[in-house]
């Protein structure tokens, strides 16, 4: 099985010095911090939970029926580009997509009707997604196996408890849902985002889709490989450091500010795979349909343009975040210390943007 490079830009691509993209982008966040502090004194977003949707099992039985067609050859790009990239950006765009398509979920119309243990939360769609990025960043031939042990375990999972499985544990599901809360579609995405539920496990899947992608801007460098450190610690290290810098930063909010990383999420999947769908989103379309041999158009991806959307995505990422944390914490935190229990905040904030352009532009 062939490993699908993300191809991510490098520092001659941009169309400024790196330091200086750096210092723009703290700037940025430094002002937007203390405009907030200024203008911004009393929250503004209450939770509105998106209008659930209707039942779309019929959609799911032609996905299912679609997969029983897909060529052996394609499934590699059906995995790695059309569902882990291409529904995280329809999602964005149009709301919760692979809750719609997910053809999975029609174990849950012969459901047994137990009730989900609230104290599972997330965790089994962290553990699903930390499984998932293992797969891809360090052993993709290991995707048929992954594939077929998801299925049983969500197949399972949908007919003891239902459709809440599905929106609490399936990991593909719960990371579609994540991004679906910023598509304009559905309402002031500031809003939808203030109304994600603080469930355990929360944390713990922000904290996977961030260190994943951090680790796979360092794995893939010379560096990392020189210190000959097998890429399954590198991984769990790099979750483990997203997971302790926002609870450190964030210790006095617990996980009530994890919704305000989705945005930070969003970026970084933009930026990251950007050039990945541009260009293998036309060969993994062309596989579905039995085309061999295509070459696709790599003009989407030109270095400039593929520079420039990844430091606006990162920075539009953080500066939504910065937004959604404060009005958060303004509900949170006593009047007198709106501003200064933030800045363990803002610090984490600009380290996460620092942190994200420099892996993807310093190499």
């Amino acid at each position: 099985m062939t490993v699908l490079a993300h191809g991510v830009g490098a520092r001659h691509d941009l169309p400024l010095p790196l330091d200086l993209v750096l210092q723009g982008a703290a700037v940025a966040l430094l002002a937007s911090f203390l405009a907030l502090g200024l203008l911004w004194t009393k929250p503004r977003f209450t939770a509105v939970e998106p209008v659930p949707d209707r039942d779309w099992w019929p959609v799911r039985l032609l996905v299912a029926v679609g997969l029983v067609l897909v060529p052996a050859q394609a499934w590699p790009h059906l995995v790695f580009v059309l569902l882990w990239v291409g529904v995280a950006v329809l999602s964005m765009l149009l709301g919760p997509v692979w809750r719609v398509l997910n053809p999975l979920r029609l174990a849950a119309r012969v459901t047994l009707g137990r009730a989900y243990p609230e104290r599972l939360g997330h965790w089994p769609a962290a553990l699903g997604l930390l499984a998932f990025t293992w797969v891809e960043l360090v052993s993709p031939d290991a995707l048929p196996w992954f594939l077929v042990a998801h299925a049983v375990v969500n197949v399972a999972g949908g007919v003891v408890f239902g459709g809440t499985w599905f929106e609490r544990a399936d990991a593909f599901e719960v990371f579609s849902t994540l991004l679906g809360r910023l598509s304009p579609l559905r309402g002031n995405p500031f809003r939808a985002l203030v109304a994600t539920p603080v469930r355990p496990g929360l944390v713990a899947v922000v904290a996977v889709l961030l260190g994943s992608t951090a680790f796979d801007g360092v794995g893939s460098s010379p560096a990392w490989e020189r210190l000959s450190v097998p890429d399954t610690v590198g991984l769990v290290a790099a979750v483990a450091l997203v997971a302790g810098s926002y609870l450190l930063a964030c210790r006095s909010f617990g996980g009530q500010l994890a919704h305000s990383m989705v945005p930070i999420v969003a970026g970084y999947v933009v930026a990251h795979y950007f050039s990945l769908l541009a260009v293998e989103g036309q060969r993994a379309v062309a596989l579905l349909f039995g085309v061999s041999g295509f070459t696709p158009n790599d003009a989407p991806a030109s270095p400039v343009l593929v520079a420039s959307v990844q430091v606006g995505a990162v920075l539009a990422g953080h500066l939504l975040a910065v937004v959604s944390a404060h009005d958060r914490a303004l509900r949170l935190l006593p009047p007198s210390r709106h501003l200064t229990g933030q800045v363990p905040l803002l610090v984490l904030m600009v380290g996460y943007t620092s942190g994200g352009l420099a892996l993807l532009f310093a190499g």
